[in-house]
Order: C-alpha cells, then structure tokens, then sequence
C-alpha cells in the first residue's frame, strides 16, 4: 500500500514540473514582445550618431522632436511578430522533434550550396527524393538564406507627427546560431543584427520650421538570445503543443545611427527661419520630498514639484529647462523658531547617461524668487528677494516612463530682504550656504510626460 502511495505521489510531483504550459494562463510570448520592445528603445535613445555633411536644414532637430516610444510597436504587436518570425526561421516539417529542428537549422550553416543541404538532411542526393519530398526541403533552404543576407522586417509603425507622416521599421537579422543545451531543453542561441529605419515626409509649408522635406535615419544595434518556440510532445498517450517563451534579447552591443538620405525643402522664403526648437523628446515631471539640517538650525522638511522640458542636447547628452517650485518649512518640527521659505523660477538641468542609459547623472540650478515667513520667539517678520542653489544627482529608471530622483544641494546663495509684520524694521542679508554648512537631500519621482 506505501509503495503504491509514493508511486502516485512521485507521478503527480512529475506532471506538475512537466514544461507543459498549457497550465498558465498567461501567453509568455507578451514578455518576448516587450522585452524585443526595450531593445528596440534602448537602441533609438543610446545610439550615437555618426557625423554626416553639413546639412542646409535641421533634420536633427525634426528627429529629436519625435518621441522614440512613438517609433516602437506595443508589446503586443510584437508579440505576434516574434510568432511571424520564428515560423520565418523553423522547419515546418521538424514538428514533432524539438532537437530536430534545431538539427535542421544548424544543418543549413555547415552546407556550403543546396544540394548538400538535402543530402545531409535525407542522406540522399536530391534527384533520388521524389518532387513532393524534395521542394519543402528546398524550400525551407532558400528561405534561410535569404533571411541570412536581408532579415526579417517586423511590421511598419506609421503615425504623424506636427505635420510629417512617420514610418519606423524594424528588421531582426541573424549573424550566427548555435545550439545549447539548459534546463533540460534544447535552445538555439542567435546573435542578431537590429536595424531601425525611420523615414520622415513633411510638406514644405510655412509651418515646417526644420524645412526637411523628407529623411531617413537607420539606427543599428547588435544582441545575442535564445530562442524557444512551440514544439509537441507526448502526455498521456496524446501529442500536445507546448507553448514556448519565443525569443529573448540581451544586452545591446555598438549602438549608432546616421542619416542614409536626406532633401531639404527649396529655399523660396515660405518658411518661418529655424529658431531653437522646444521639443517633446522625453519631458517629464519632477516631484521630490526631502530634509534640510544644520548643526545649529533647526532641521526643516523640504518638497518640490515642476516641469521640465528637453530643449536641445550638448554633447549628446540633454539639456532640460522649465518652472519649478520649492518649499521649505519647518513648521513641522520647529520649537522655537518656525520658518516657511518658496523659491519659485526656472531650472536648469543636465543628464548624463550611464551603462544601458536607464541611469543617468544630474547636475543642475535652480533660481528665482523667494518669499517666507519667521515667527522667532513670538516675533514675526516676512522675507523677500533672490536665490539660486545648484545641485547634483542620480536618476535611475523604474519603468518606461518612471524614474527615481536622488537629489543633493551643493551651493545655495540667498539675498532677501526681512521686513518685520509691524513697525518699519527692514534688513537685507545675503549669505552662501555650501553642501558641508548645511545637508540638503530629496528623493522623488520623474514621471515621463511622453511615455505610454
């Protein structure tokens, strides 16, 4: 009786760790789909370009303009396209073998021309198959070689942008395959060529301050991944599909890009003359709470909120400006001596990307007008005048459209005025505070005002 309960016990611990799939609920191919998502992203944000001849419109500046997010098909859409894909690149007639397919595509890259394609596939010269057993065999040949020299395009992503119509596409070229063995499965391991080109055709109109008629930006990346896809088995005496992840992409490799053709719009004086374009190329809004403290001052709380704007880029990293308001307050933990102090005015900041760019480094000023209110002692008196802090920090990506700020005060100068609630007492100070006089640090949310 024990034997027979451990024999049931072992059969079902066997059937619940079976790679069968089709106990999930969840299609494992939307992950491949956005995984192929972020390397494509990663590819149009990281690239640097490569230098071209001087160009007599700003097609740059159209570029930056277009949101890359915009240029990518949703995950799902990919999905679908990694299926499209792998049917591509898999013998049709391996079904029933996992490790046969993977045979047959390995076959094809130590055959140097068809006809030993065949025989090392059969073990026969082609002339001795019979027509309906030779033509899937060399078809499915040919079909690898032309995928090897031009790849496979994923589906267009089209939309307009201002007034110009945009086309982004996609092509997923292998390099090399070569077969692995991991967690008792048999994978191919591909290295990849990703090519992107975005083709851009604007009217010339009065309205196209780039003055670009039409443009074609090829960006390019390469990556290595395996590939799992759908192959059959055998469970209960029946053949059951088991649904595999598709493919996965790892770290891009040489990211770049430049314009392949360009043609500017004919200068006949219908366009409004190029100024400096305040483009939408990741805007964001920046959000922080922090603390403030001091070896003989009270420790006062700290929040900000503001917006900032990709104007241009300096040395390939950019630039952001826009409004932002900060108040400082110790009206929370204040004894003695409560103060509320608000900078209001503009900032400034640069980004630095690091690694695969989802973290970047910040430095940045913040200036403008600052008001308050003291209450020291029971006496109460009103501040006004001008401040302006300069900062450094880190901003690591969380998802595609939110980050977390770290943010670090390093020198702050103030010169305000004091004005007392009554009575005409009224002094000016001005005063430097650096990051060893008084700590200064905030952590909050970027959220990405362009992201989907």
């Amino acid at each position: 009786m024990k034997k027979q309960i451990a024999i049931v016990i072992l059969c079902t611990l066997l059937l619940g760790l079976a790679p069968n799939g089709f106990g999930q609920n969840k299609n494992p191919r939307i992950a491949s789909g956005k995984n192929l998502r972020n390397t494509i992203l990663t590819t149009l944000r990281t690239a640097k370009e490569v230098k071209s001849a001087a160009m007599n419109c700003d097609a740059s500046g159209l570029l930056k303009s277009i949101p890359p997010h915009k240029l990518v098909a949703p995950k799902e859409d990919l999905a679908k396209e990694i299926g499209r894909v792998m049917d591509s690149i898999v013998d049709p007639k391996k079904k029933s073998s996992l490790a046969g397919r993977i045979d047959a595509m390995l076959l094809f890259l130590e055959a140097k021309k068809m006809v030993d394609y065949v025989y090392k596939v059969e073990g026969k010269d082609i002339g001795s198959l019979p027509p309906d057993k030779a033509k899937p065999i060399k078809d499915y040949y040919y079909r690898l070689k032309r995928i090897f020299k031009t790849g496979v395009d994923l589906k267009a992503v089209k939309f307009k942008h201002k007034e110009c119509n945009i086309t982004s596409v996609t092509n997923l070229r292998p390099l090399k395959w070569t077969r692995g063995y991991k967690k008792h499965a048999f994978w191919l391991t591909i290295d990849w060529a990703v090519t992107t080109k975005v083709t851009i055709d604007c009217p010339c109109t009065a309205k196209n301050k780039h003055k670009v008629k039409s443009a074609t930006y090829t960006y390019t990346s390469k990556t290595t991944g395996p590939l799992r896809y759908n192959h059959f088995d055998v469970y209960d005496g029946k053949l059951v599909e088991i649904l595999k992840f598709g493919l996965r992409f790892g770290k891009i490799v040489e990211p770049k890009f430049s314009i392949t053709n360009l043609q500017c719009c004919p200068e006949d004086g219908t366009y409004i003359s190029p100024d400096k374009d305040i483009n939408n190329n990741n805007n964001f809004i920046d959000t922080t709470l922090g603390v403030s403290f001091g070896k003989h001052e009270e420790t006062e709380m700290i929040g900000s909120a503001g917006a900032l704007f990709n104007i241009t880029t300096l040395g390939n990293n950019p630039l952001f400006v826009g409004p932002k308001a900060t108040v400082n307050t110790t009206a929370f933990n204040g004894n003695e001596i409560k103060a509320t102090r608000v900078l209001i005015g503009p900032t400034a900041e640069y980004q630095v990307p690091i690694g695969a760019g989802s973290t970047k480094i910040i430095t940045g000023l913040n200036t403008g007008f600052s008001f308050g209110t003291i209450d020291a002692f029971g006496f109460k008196q009103t501040s006004s005048g001008f401040a302006t802090n300069a900062y450094g920090g880190v901003e690591i990506g969380l998802t595609e459209n939110l980050a977390l700020g770290i943010l670090l005060n390093l020198f702050e100068y103030n010169n305000v005025t004091f004005k007392a609630e009554e009575g005409d007492f009224e002094t000016t100070a001005s005063n430097s505070i650096f990051i060893t006089d008084r700590p200064n640090i905030s952590v909050g949310l970027r959220i990405d005002l362009n992201s989907n």
